[in-house]
């Protein structure tokens, strides 16, 4: 359910194209603003799982740009109707559909390191892990072909799938490209963070041997085959013809690798593992705490989300909630169900009222009936 939104806009593409093919473009710029907006929140949290969530949020930022680029950009006028607009168009959609294959294996690998690197330790803050390589060196490893992966290096399966989404961010729009560079490059720092966070630096049970820390251990057989299946299907997938298997309409796409593009990507992802691996291989890390002291601001704010979740409550409860919810509320409680309470006591008591009227004893009926003879009679000779 997490990338169904994925699936939604790459199984209603005919009809984007079709009819709404300006809509595609809004998609690719809203996802290009969620995949910096949360790889920026994932470079600074200390539970790991938040990292990997932030980082699913992100790389689905990725596909949804893939899928959004799709057509020409009406700034630069695009490429025109060709078949090099047909291959444009069958480019994007293909990058957006292979990096969802992908991802899905680096990131169960991952995410299920992160349930052994829980079990553990006994807890998700990284603040109780460090030097865990020397305890969990399958986790380790399958850890590390995964992040190798998200972070784009060849030849990993994550390599072939975003070098693909590059390809179609800079045929749609040079910008673009840059900017969806920059924020591979950010990916590639925060899950080498995260690799050297729990796997070197300091270890928290050797530091803190005298007050019984939990002493950390390799997952069970039953947990790290999994993450050995996933990390060898990591390794190989990328090599698949998936361009021949998956396409906008239908037919075989055939693809190759950009190096102009691909280089590039390379480049700046061994820069961020470079710049996380000063930072954080070591036990201390000094530049990475001057850092935050340094922009104290932006870091808190990064590490709160940039407050989404306290716009979010107060956008909720001060203006939905108070403004509209209670208004709604109480015209729902005082008029709609006022005006049915009205209308249920007034029959009640125009029941309870009549309810005589059908006593059964017949000198009450014989009189009604004299009564109304009698009437009838004056009204009629009344009116004659």
């Amino acid at each position: 359910m997490v990338v169904a939104g994925v699936f939604l806009v790459a199984s209603l593409f005919p009809i984007f194209v079709e009819f709404a093919p300006e809509q595609l473009h809004w998609i690719a710029y809203i996802a290009a603003f969620t995949a910096f907006y949360a790889a920026a929140v994932a470079c600074v949290q200390s539970d790991i799982k938040r990292v990997l969530a932030f980082s699913t949020i992100s790389q689905i930022g990725f596909m949804l740009v893939a899928l959004g680029v799709c057509l020409p950009d009406p700034q630069t006028g695009g490429v025109a109707m060709t078949e090099e607009y047909a291959d444009m168009q069958g480019l994007g959609y293909m990058a957006g559909m292979f990096h969802l294959f992908t991802h899905a294996m680096f990131k169960a690998c991952l995410f299920l390191g992160a349930g052994c690197i829980i079990h553990a330790v006994h807890s998700n803050e990284k603040e109780y892990m460090g030097g865990l390589r020397k305890y969990m060196p399958i986790t380790r490893w399958t850890f590390l072909i995964s992040c190798l992966a998200i972070a784009g290096i060849p030849p990993f399966s994550g390599f072939f799938s975003k070098d693909e989404i590059l390809v179609a961010c800079y045929n749609f729009n040079p910008l673009m490209g840059a900017v969806m560079n920059g924020i591979a490059m950010m990916t590639a720092f925060y899950m080498f963070r995260l690799y050297y966070v729990i796997f070197w630096g300091k270890s928290y049970y050797e530091t803190h041997i005298n007050e019984r820390a939990h002493k950390p251990h390799e997952a069970p057989f039953t947990m790290t085959f999994p993450l050995i299946f996933l990390s060898v299907i990591t390794i190989t997938c990328g090599f698949l013809p998936f361009g021949e298997l998956v396409s906008a309409n239908g037919i075989g796409f055939h693809t190759h690798i950009n190096w102009g593009v691909a280089g590039t990507s390379v480049a700046l992802a061994l820069i961020g593992i470079g710049a996380a691996t000063l930072m954080y291989k070591k036990a201390e890390t000094p530049f990475a705490d001057k850092l935050a002291k340094t922009f104290p601001t932006l870091h808190c704010a990064a590490y709160k989300r940039f407050y989404m979740d306290e716009i979010w409550q107060y956008v909720t409860h001060r203006i939905i909630f108070r403004l509209i919810s209670k208004p709604i509320a109480w015209f729902d409680r005082h008029v709609i169900d006022g005006t049915f309470n009205f209308l249920a006591w007034s029959s009640n008591e125009a029941g309870e009222s009549i309810r005589p009227w059908q006593s059964g004893d017949v000198r009450h009926y014989a009189i009604w009936f004299l009564s109304g003879a009698v009437a009838l009679t004056l009204v009629l000779l009344y009116m004659l």
